[in-house]
């Protein structure tokens, strides 16, 4: 037989081909792709890479005037599959000439599975062939021969599934985007845009700016003794804290009496902390913003480690190894990398017993290493992403954590006091993974001696305002509420920076964002909740169960849009007028320190760099780099002004 493979990606294709062909694969360029081909079993393979789509959906060009164009009418209109690549689309339709069937290799979720399927029109356009499908997790040569000695079926309704996500969120951005910068009056570069999942994802920051601009802090107070047996430690009042200062300073003057005080109790007891569960997608975008990763730099890392062989499929809510993963295999592969100290502890283990975390699914294990690496062989970010999979891997496999807790109770003229000491005994998972803090050393007393009492003091305090959501933590919250997927939320979060919407590590909007997302608040709050596309995604699940019609979401998703069109155009001058103040806050940083006459406003340069610039150029040339935190701090709207 001949056969036609069709992989996701160049890189892909190549691991495939030399996988599956036991190295006596042969590359050739045709039609100006390269391509592969080998024998295997008496059958004949071409392997074709693709590079993502091969079609986009757009809607036809007499919708492309934004001017002229119905907004209601646009919400049904029906887009067109525009090919990304004509030449390619030519050269896969070449390639499919003659063969008797078609193997789809993509990656095996619903955008791979949306991939596979335009690749398997595009070829029956020449060739009415069968279809099979291989799905893997991982791009090693025992994985990949399995999945092609088990081939299976296109999923098509999973493909569909994608396919209405396409569908809706077209849609859904189109209309909005075009609503939002036609009435501003903002055009080309600078349109203002907002979608199905990317404006309550805005949201929720925008929620988050304002809690912790209205938050009221509280003052408390700790009363602190510093004693002495020995060695020096401190302990604190048992009250702590305390929410009245004068209670705090009659403590403190009670206590500051005494000049020695007497050991009540000395009690110890040993704390188990449990390793961490597998990793999922969203917990591994956590472990790398806490590394200093963004999350669309992390998954662009992570999917060249798979495509290298390195590591599994990254797009995966999965917390539970299958049965058959082999974790003594994948143990002993490690062995070969820079990690082997490590891997050689938890090998030691007289059992393998792994953690599991809440969500176990079928689709693709949880992110595990699949091959061994060395730090020089990667550069220094494949190194780092892969170094603290590995690691999490190791951690699973692991014992706990084993610590001894001292806690000693001081009374100082009857006021009680405590100090706490945590030391580790056995390491654990923590010889994987070390703590970042350290241990405190436990005071070596007994009970019933007595302590030197050196000073007692009142420290002060205040609560503080909810934290900033991470890149991390803000995908954490997506997850809980249901926007977006395992596969496209580090992407709506990196589209929120390169709109110009937030800003900084810890997440904060700028004052187009926030403009934007609080004017539809108040006119058309529903786009703006959690509820109304989560509700829309479990929609989108059931479609690729079969538990509904594309044609059923597609209709409802319409009928929603257009009930939040009717509701931002009966507020159109007031949503323009919203926006178009709070963006003159943004571009306005005051005076020029240079020409003294013009003002220093943000501007973008053609990569759409942001800087500031003085209003008067060319006449003046002064400029500076954007730096955030000299930006005005934007006049808070009063309280009804919010209100719907």
């Amino acid at each position: 037989m001949r056969r036609l493979l069709v992989a996701e990606k160049f890189s892909a294709a190549l691991r495939l081909a030399t996988a599956l062909s036991e190295g006596t694969v042969k590359r050739l360029r045709a039609d100006g792709v390269s391509q592969f081909e080998f024998s295997r079993a008496g059958d004949a393979w071409r392997v074709f890479p693709l590079c993502g789509h091969l079609v986009n959906l757009d809607y036809p060009p007499e919708w492309n005037d934004w001017d002229r164009a119905d907004l209601d009418a646009l919400i049904d209109a029906e887009p067109v599959a525009v090919p990304t690549d004509p030449a390619r689309v030519d050269a896969l339709r070449r390639s499919a000439e003659g063969i008797d069937e078609v193997v789809v290799a993509t990656d095996y979720d619903r955008e791979g599975e949306l991939i596979g399927l335009e690749a398997v029109r595009t070829v029956h356009a020449v060739a009415a062939v069968p279809v099979r499908r291989a799905r893997f997790s991982s791009l090693t040569r025992r994985e990949l021969v399995e999945a092609f000695g088990r081939l299976t079926d296109l999923d098509e309704r999973l493909a569909e599934s994608a396919a209405v996500r396409e569908t809706v969120d077209l849609a859904w951005g189109a209309v909005l985007t075009r609503f939002l910068s036609m009435a501003t009056g903002r055009h080309g570069r600078d349109i203002l845009s907002a979608g199905r999942v990317q404006t309550p994802t805005l949201g929720l920051v925008a929620d988050r700016e304002r809690e912790i601009e209205e938050f009221v802090p509280s003052p408390f107070w700790r009363v602190v003794a510093s004693l002495a047996k020995g060695s020096g430690f401190r302990a604190e009042h048992l009250q702590s804290p305390f929410w009245h200062r004068d209670e705090a300073e009659a403590t403190r003057a009670r206590a500051g009496l005494a000049t020695e005080g007497w050991i009540v109790s000395v009690d110890t007891e040993v704390q188990e902390e449990r390793p961490p569960v597998p990793l999922s997608t969203t917990l591994f975008l956590g472990l790398a913003d806490r590394a200093g990763f963004p999350a669309a730099r992390a998954m662009a890392t992570a999917e060249s480690l798979y495509r290298t062989g390195l590591i599994s499929y990254p797009r995966t809510d999965n917390t539970v190894y299958p049965r058959g993963l082999g974790l003594r295999r994948v143990l002993e592969d490690l062995r070969a990398s820079d990690l082997a100290d490590e891997v050689e502890t938890v090998l030691a283990l007289p059992a393998l017993r792994p953690t599991r975390g809440r969500t176990e699914s079928t689709d693709h294990p949880p992110i595990y290493p699949t091959g061994a690496a060395r730090r020089g062989d990667l550069k220094p970010a494949a190194w780092r992403v892969y170094e603290f999979v590995v690691r999490r891997f190791l951690a699973t496999l692991s014992p706990p954590a084993v610590y001894e807790v001292t806690t000693v109770r001081v009374d100082l003229d009857d006021e009680p006091f405590a100090a706490t000491a945590r030391r580790l005994v056995e390491p654990g998972w923590r010889a994987i993974v070390p703590r970042e803090e350290l241990d405190a050393t436990p005071p070596a007393i007994d009970r019933g001696g007595t302590v030197e009492a050196r000073a007692v003091a009142v420290e002060e305090g205040e609560t503080l305002p909810p934290a900033r959501f991470t890149q991390g933590t803000l995908i954490q919250e997506m997850e809980r509420l249901g926007l977006g997927t395992k596969s496209t939320r580090h992407e709506i979060v990196q589209k929120l920076y390169d709109r110009g919407y937030v800003t900084g590590r810890r997440i904060r909007t700028t004052e187009g964002g926030r403009a934007v997302v609080e004017a539809l608040q108040v006119h058309a709050p529903s786009i703006t909740r959690p509820e109304t596309t989560a509700d829309l995604e479990r929609d989108l699940e059931a479609v690729a169960g079969g538990g509904t019609t594309p044609g059923a979401v597609i209709a409802k998703s319409r009928e929603r849009l257009r009930a939040v069109l009717r509701e931002i155009t009966a507020h159109r001058d007031a949503v323009a007028r919203w926006i178009r103040e709070s963006l003159e806050w943004e571009r306005d940083r005051g005076p020029c320190e240079r020409c003294g006459t013009g003002r220093m406003v943000v501007r973008k340069t053609r990569l759409g760099v942001r800087f500031l610039g003085c209003s008067t150029y060319p006449e003046c040339r002064n400029s500076r780099p954007a730096v955030r935190e000299e930006f005005v701090v934007r006049a808070r709207r009063s309280e009804a002004t919010l209100a719907p």
